[in-house]
Protein backbone atom coordinates (compact mmCIF):
# COMPACT_ATOMS: atom_id res chain seq x y z
CA UNK A 1 0.00 0.00 0.00
CA UNK A 2 1.23 3.23 -0.88
CA UNK A 3 1.07 6.25 1.43
CA UNK A 4 1.79 10.03 0.13
CA UNK A 5 1.90 12.75 1.98
CA UNK A 6 2.73 16.42 0.65
CA UNK A 7 3.36 19.77 2.57
CA UNK A 8 5.11 22.99 2.19
CA UNK A 9 8.02 24.82 5.02
CA UNK A 10 9.32 28.35 5.90
CA UNK A 11 12.21 27.06 4.99
CA UNK A 12 14.87 26.32 1.74
CA UNK A 13 14.74 22.69 0.04
CA UNK A 14 18.38 22.21 0.90
CA UNK A 15 18.10 23.86 4.60
CA UNK A 16 14.93 20.80 5.00
CA UNK A 17 17.07 18.22 3.86
CA UNK A 18 19.78 19.12 6.47
CA UNK A 19 17.17 19.18 9.20
CA UNK A 20 15.68 15.48 7.95
CA UNK A 21 19.13 14.11 7.92
CA UNK A 22 19.94 15.16 11.77
CA UNK A 23 17.96 12.56 13.00
CA UNK A 24 20.35 9.47 12.82
CA UNK A 25 17.55 6.85 12.63
CA UNK A 26 16.53 8.33 9.12
CA UNK A 27 19.65 8.89 7.92
CA UNK A 28 20.77 5.29 8.72
CA UNK A 29 18.23 3.75 6.43
CA UNK A 30 19.13 6.71 3.61
CA UNK A 31 20.14 5.19 0.22
CA UNK A 32 20.33 7.33 -2.43
CA UNK A 33 20.53 11.57 -2.23
CA UNK A 34 20.86 13.93 -5.20
CA UNK A 35 21.05 17.63 -5.15
CA UNK A 36 20.34 20.17 -8.22
CA UNK A 37 20.55 23.67 -8.30
CA UNK A 38 19.54 25.26 -11.39
CA UNK A 39 21.04 28.23 -13.04
CA UNK A 40 19.12 30.77 -11.18
CA UNK A 41 20.62 30.06 -8.15
CA UNK A 42 17.38 30.19 -6.50
CA UNK A 43 16.07 27.21 -7.63
CA UNK A 44 16.47 23.87 -5.52
CA UNK A 45 15.44 20.15 -5.75
CA UNK A 46 16.50 17.09 -3.79
CA UNK A 47 16.22 14.02 -4.03
CA UNK A 48 16.11 11.13 -1.47
CA UNK A 49 15.36 7.08 -1.11
CA UNK A 50 15.13 5.81 1.94
CA UNK A 51 14.59 1.79 2.43
CA UNK A 52 13.96 0.02 5.71
CA UNK A 53 13.24 -3.84 6.81
CA UNK A 54 9.45 -4.16 8.51
CA UNK A 55 9.61 -7.48 10.45
CA UNK A 56 5.51 -7.09 11.02
CA UNK A 57 5.50 -7.24 7.10
CA UNK A 58 8.51 -9.44 5.78
CA UNK A 59 9.12 -6.82 3.47
CA UNK A 60 11.61 -3.89 2.61
CA UNK A 61 10.16 -0.86 2.08
CA UNK A 62 11.16 2.30 0.61
CA UNK A 63 10.73 6.00 1.35
CA UNK A 64 11.23 8.52 -1.60
CA UNK A 65 10.89 12.12 -0.46
CA UNK A 66 11.06 15.07 -3.13
CA UNK A 67 12.17 18.68 -1.44
CA UNK A 68 11.89 21.76 -4.06
CA UNK A 69 11.32 25.17 -4.76
CA UNK A 70 10.36 25.38 -8.03
CA UNK A 71 6.89 27.31 -7.64
CA UNK A 72 8.50 30.02 -5.47
CA UNK A 73 7.45 27.42 -2.01
CA UNK A 74 9.10 24.67 -0.68
CA UNK A 75 7.21 21.44 -1.07
CA UNK A 76 8.34 18.43 0.43
CA UNK A 77 6.41 15.28 -1.10
CA UNK A 78 6.74 12.11 0.66
CA UNK A 79 5.92 8.41 -1.03
CA UNK A 80 6.42 5.32 0.75
CA UNK A 81 5.91 1.77 -1.56
CA UNK A 82 6.87 -1.39 -1.07
CA UNK A 83 5.38 -1.59 1.97
CA UNK A 84 2.58 -3.94 1.74
CA UNK A 85 1.74 -7.73 2.48
CA UNK A 86 0.14 -10.45 0.36
CA UNK A 87 -2.60 -10.27 -2.19
CA UNK A 88 -4.69 -7.30 -0.34
CA UNK A 89 -1.47 -5.08 -0.08
CA UNK A 90 -2.44 -4.91 3.98
CA UNK A 91 0.64 -2.90 5.64
CA UNK A 92 -0.04 -3.18 8.84
CA UNK A 93 0.91 0.58 9.50
CA UNK A 94 4.84 0.26 7.76
CA UNK A 95 3.98 2.84 5.26
CA UNK A 96 3.06 5.26 7.51
CA UNK A 97 5.52 4.89 9.99
CA UNK A 98 8.17 5.11 7.06
CA UNK A 99 6.37 9.10 6.72
CA UNK A 100 6.42 9.72 10.21
CA UNK A 101 9.92 10.70 11.13
CA UNK A 102 10.35 12.90 8.45
CA UNK A 103 6.84 14.65 9.25
CA UNK A 104 7.96 15.45 12.68
CA UNK A 105 11.66 16.49 12.00
CA UNK A 106 10.21 19.19 9.41
CA UNK A 107 7.05 19.68 12.14
CA UNK A 108 7.72 23.35 13.33
CA UNK A 109 8.74 24.04 9.68
CA UNK A 110 5.36 23.06 7.64
CA UNK A 111 2.63 25.88 6.56
CA UNK A 112 0.26 23.67 5.33
CA UNK A 113 -0.20 20.06 4.70
CA UNK A 114 -1.80 19.78 1.19
CA UNK A 115 -2.35 16.21 0.68
CA UNK A 116 -2.13 12.86 2.60
CA UNK A 117 -3.19 9.70 2.02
Amino acid sequence: MRHYLEFTVDVKPFQAVQLILEDKDIKSTLIFEDYKVTENVEKEISILVFEQFFLRTGNTASLTVTVDNFTGVTIVKCISAGNGDGILDIDWGAGKALLKPVRKKLESNIIEISKET
